[in-house]
Parts: C-alpha cells; sequence; structure tokens
C-alpha cells in the first residue's frame, strides 16, 4: 500500500470511530438533540412555499409545531414534487440542494418519487456506512480489511434523470456507485452480477465467484431472504459450481448474455485446488452448515432481520450459518436512516436523535392529534412512525409499526414489526404480514414440509384468504387437505379475529394454492426487466395489486406435483 493510500485508509478508520462516538454521545440526551434537530430544520425552510403556508417562521418549540403543521402523506407533497421533478421549481417544500429523487419500491404500480436533498443523503450515508463501520472497527479491529466482501445487494446500471437534471432511482444504487473505481479488491463477485441486466444468472455468478475466495470476511445484503436463497443454491447446484472452479470455466446451461459470459470466460482460469477443497466440504452432506467450513474468515451477515426477515434469518443460521454473527441493519428508506444497530445478534436498533425528527402514534390509536415524541415510548408496547426529515417532508406517515424494546444509553431500541398498510383486513380482522408468514411456517413444521415462500391473496368477492405456497419436501401420506386445516388452525392462533370470523361464518375458509418452484424468484426477475430495483424487492407476503394477482395465479400447480419433487430439491 502507498504511503498516500495508507493516510487515506487511516483517515476513514478515524471518520469511522468518530461517527460511532457521535452517536454514543447524542443518545445520552436524545430529546435536547431533537428539539435543537427540528427548530433549525424549521428555521432553515422558513422561506419555503410549505414553510411559509404553515408559519415555520413562527414556531418556537415542539408543541407548537405539533399544533400548527398537519399530519401528512405522500398525496400530500405529489403537487409539489410534480412541479419540483418536471418544471424545475425549487424552495417549495425544502430550501436544501437536491441530490435525488427515490424510486420507491415494493410494487410494479406508478413508482413515487421521495425527494432526498444533499444534506439528507449526507445524514443516511453516515448513519448506513461511516457508522456501520466504526463499529466493526470496535467489535472486530482491522481484521475485516484482510478479506473482501460477498456481496447479494443487486443494482442497476444506470439512473436516469427527471426534467430537472435530478437522478431518479433507488437510492440503494447510487451507493453502490461509489465502489465502482475498486470493486474487485472490495467484492467477490464481478460487477455483471451487481449491476445485472437481462438474462443474467446472478445467483450463479455470486455463488460460484463467492465460492473461489476462501478469505471472505463478510456478507452483506438488502434482505436476509436473499442470503437464505443464495444458500440454498449453492446446496442444490454445489456439484456444477465446483466442477466450473475447477475447470475455469461457466457452465453452458448457466443462463447469460453471450457478451457478459465472453468477458468472464476470459478472466477465469482453472483452481482444482479450490475445487478439491469444496467437493470434500460438500460430499460430507448438509446435515450441519457448510459457510463456517467453507468461509473460515467469514465475522458476520449484514442485512434486514428482523420482522418479516426473522423466519429467513432463523432457517439460515439452522441450516446454513451456525454460530456466525448476524447483523440486524438499522431500519432505513427512502424517507431517511431512522435506526441504528449498537450490537451483534441483537434485533432490537437504536433510533438515531439527529437523523430525523420522530412522532408515534400508539398502536390501535386512529387519533394523530396524539402523537408521542421518542421520550414518552414505554418499552413493550408498539407505535407507528411519523417523521419530519431533511428532505421536505413533515410529520409523515411511513406506516412502519415499531417495538419498543428498551433503551441505548437514553435513546429508545425498536424493533420493526409490520407495514400498517400491509396488513389484510377483509372484515377488519387485520391480519399483519407476520402473522401471515407465522401461520404459514408454523403449518410447514406441523407437517413436515419445507416452506421455501408463501404469500396471501385477500378474495374479497369469497371473503376469505387464498394462500400461495411454494413448498417442497412434502412427506409421502400428506394430503392437500391437511395441510390446509393445520393452516386453517395456525392462522387463528397467529389472528384470532380472522379465526373467530370464519368460525362464526363471517369469513369463508382459507383457501391453498401451490406456487411452481422458483416462482417468487421469477417474480423478482419480472420487476428487474420493467426497470425495478431488484435489491430493495422484499418478497410478497400480501398480494397486493392486478399484476401480481395475474401472476401468481398463473403460476400454479397441482398438489400432487408439488408432492413428487425430489428429495433436498428446493
Amino acid at each position: 500500500m502507498s504511503e498516500k493510500a495508507r493516510e487515506a485508509a487511516n483517515a476513514q478508520t478515524e471518520k469511522a470511530l468518530q461517527a460511532a462516538a457521535h452517536f454514543d454521545r447524542i443518545t445520552e440526551e436524545p430529546m435536547k438533540v431533537q428539539e435543537e434537530f427540528l427548530l433549525k430544520l424549521l428555521d432553515d425552510n422558513k422561506d419555503t412555499e410549505y414553510g411559509r403556508k404553515y408559519g415555520f417562521a413562527d414556531i418556537h418549540s415542539i408543541e407548537e409545531y405539533q399544533k400548527k403543521v398537519p399530519v401528512t402523506t405522500y398525496d400530500d407533497y405529489a403537487e409539489y414534487i410534480e412541479r419540483m421533478s418536471e418544471k424545475g421549481e425549487r424552495n417549495l417544500i425544502t430550501a436544501y440542494e437536491l441530490a435525488l429523487y427515490n424510486k420507491s419500491s415494493g410494487t410494479v404500480g406508478a413508482p413515487k418519487r421521495i425527494p432526498m436533498t444533499k444534506k439528507g443523503s449526507e445524514i443516511f450515508m453516515l448513519y448506513t456506512s461511516t457508522y456501520g463501520e466504526g463499529r466493526l472497527l470496535q467489535w472486530f479491529g482491522d481484521v475485516l480489511s484482510r478479506g473482501r466482501r460477498i456481496s447479494l445487494i443487486l443494482s442497476n446500471p444506470d439512473l436516469p434523470t427527471m426534467p430537472d437534471g435530478v437522478p431518479y432511482g433507488a437510492l440503494s444504487d447510487t451507493i453502490v456507485l461509489f465502489v465502482k473505481p475498486r470493486w474487485s479488491k472490495v467484492f467477490t463477485s464481478p460487477m455483471a452480477a451487481t449491476f445485472a441486466g437481462a438474462g443474467v444468472n446472478t445467483r450463479y455468478l455470486h455463488a460460484r465467484y463467492s465460492l473461489i475466495d476462501p478469505h471472505p470476511t463478510r456478507l452483506i445484503c438488502s434482505f436476509m431472504s436473499f442470503a437464505l436463497e443464495f444458500f440454498r443454491y449453492i446446496e442444490n447446484n454445489w456439484e456444477m459450481i465446483v466442477d466450473d472452479i475447477e475447470n475455469g470455466t461457466i457452465n453452458k446451461s448457466v443462463e447469460l448474455p453471450e457478451d457478459v459470459r465472453e468477458e468472464l470466460t476470459k478472466e477465469l482460469v482453472p483452481d482444482p485446488e479450490r475445487a478439491k477443497e469444496l467437493r470434500e466440504i460438500f460430499e460430507q452432506g448438509f446435515g450441519e452448515p457448510f459457510v463456517p467450513k467453507v468461509w473460515k474468515q467469514l465475522k458476520f451477515i449484514s442485512g434486514a432481520a428482523n420482522g418479516t426477515f426473522k423466519e429467513y434469518t432463523r432457517k439460515m443460521q439452522e441450516r446454513y450459518t451456525g454460530d456466525i454473527p448476524v447483523i440486524h441493519r438499522g431500519v432505513a428508506a427512502s424517507e431517511g436512516a431512522f435506526t441504528v444497530h449498537t450490537a451483534l445478534d441483537c434485533c432490537d436498533s437504536a433510533l438515531i436523535p439527529d437523523a430525523v425528527f420522530y412522532e408515534f402514534l400508539p398502536e390501535g390509536e386512529e387519533n394523530t392529534a396524539k402523537l408521542l415524541t421518542l421520550d414518552k415510548l414505554e418499552e413493550g408496547k408498539k407505535y407507528e412512525l411519523f417523521i419530519t426529515n431533511l428532505s421536505g417532508f413533515y410529520r409523515y406517515r411511513m406506516k412502519d409499526v415499531f417495538l419498543v424494546k428498551g433503551r441505548y444509553k437514553n435513546t429508545p431500541t425498536v424493533e420493526f414489526q409490520y407495514r400498517s398498510d400491509k396488513t389484510v383486513s377483509i372484515m377488519g380482522e387485520k391480519t399483519t404480514e407476520t402473522a401471515i408468514r407465522t401461520a404459514a411456517e408454523m403449518t410447514a413444521k406441523q407437517c413436515g414440509f419445507e416452506l421455501i415462500e408463501s404469500s396471501v391473496y385477500p378474495d374479497t368477492d369469497n371473503s376469505r384468504y387464498i394462500y400461495f405456497l411454494e413448498a417442497a419436501n412434502l412427506p409421502d401420506g400428506l394430503t392437500e387437505e391437511q395441510i390446509r386445516d393445520t393452516l386453517e388452525e395456525n392462522l387463528a392462533k397467529a389472528n384470532p379475529s380472522m379465526g373467530d370470523k370464519v368460525k362464526r361464518g363471517l369469513c369463508a375458509p382459507t383457501a391453498v394454492l401451490f406456487s411452481q418452484p422458483e416462482t417468487f424468484i421469477l417474480y423478482r426477475e419480472m420487476l428487474q426487466m420493467k426497470g425495478y430495483s431488484v435489491g430493495q424487492a422484499k418478497p410478497v407476503t400480501v398480494i397486493t395489486n392486478e399484476i401480481q394477482r395475474k401472476f401468481f395465479f398463473a403460476l400454479t400447480e397441482e398438489f400432487e406435483s408439488v408432492r413428487s419433487l425430489r428429495k433436498n430439491k428446493s
């Protein structure tokens, strides 16, 4: 390493450690920080069109702010954002310079344009990147710098710009772009696996290139479901992958555009020694986790691991990763960074006092006049989040529901529970995504099959839930009726309100359909072809639009066909 590079690395290390120390300081007096943050934000934006409308210049306390400024949703800003992005108007909802319009994720309907200012982007990067590196240095020292990263994050290669000249796309896509100049030194996978176009088998590329390297020190992903899917792919395809490593080839059966195949192949060399080592490990079978054997220096796995991703995390640890620590990444969204992790293998994360101004509505409360500041939160209770951010959203309803777990210093720690707009409610039962997933997982465990994925379609025409199950390894003798009846019982346990409505005849019994293998992966690939950021495409737990409905109903098969899947085939 040159002297200049060493100085740059030392500066980055110092910056990361300072970020962690800064967070420790501000969490001692979070409400003081919150009030200072809010009043500075209002002063900076008092001359915007929105600021003048609601009298920001005359607001001098949190209480005055709550009285004068209304609670909002995206629709309250849509006209402003249209004027900003299409006509280039400024000083409407924010006085700060714009950096990006975030393209909302998770649907195939008309995406939202969520503005992010440069000021907001700096805070976001501070807590999603620099702070995290500071914590890792505290926990692991500089050992992480001795190996590359396995990254399962996918990004779009190009970001379009809006008529006002501001880029438009997923925030995750812009973050990855910063690493491009030193890509091969940072990541095990080639760029083709991350900036994947149509027809690129990213699972094969991530698996093949990461298995070549015996020394990666971390694995990062957007959601823990991606990591579980990655390890399943290796389990089911290791012979092909190891043969390719031994021969320095890419298997002809792997779907790749010819130009990508040619570019990658010319750089490959045979590695019979690594292939021999891997073959010996995999031939032992998968009765115990293989990841610690394959990558002996892997220190942790990081991604969204709680809430609806808890079960994916449990399965991953139980079958593939064992005791390798999991970092339950803090909660962040297009609107900002909200929480950060403060410990390894800890499901809750701490609120960030100087990233956004927080307000909370107690679960079950409908009156938004009763929003609470973070100092009023009670441990063990659930709250819906409202934010005021650095990018022009004021008292904005996020629709994320959190459980308060405890305190870090004097700041609440929370765990994400569910999205209030992703509950299923045919007859007022309000079944959460977590309850939907829990019922399916309990059914798989009791009936003895492997649940790959599940989703629910609220069939309002017949007042019932239709479950889509992607299953494998169904036991001989197990019937479709047994699965349906067990699922009905477990759904009633996960949400007694729904169970009661079925019992009383207000809702019809649950129906079950079986999805074809890799249906949920195919859906994500469809999003990619439509230009969506697949790196932010969460599993479809609830079918919410017509495109999803048509897709999942089209890819179903008879129960007997599913049961005929060979053992250990996922």
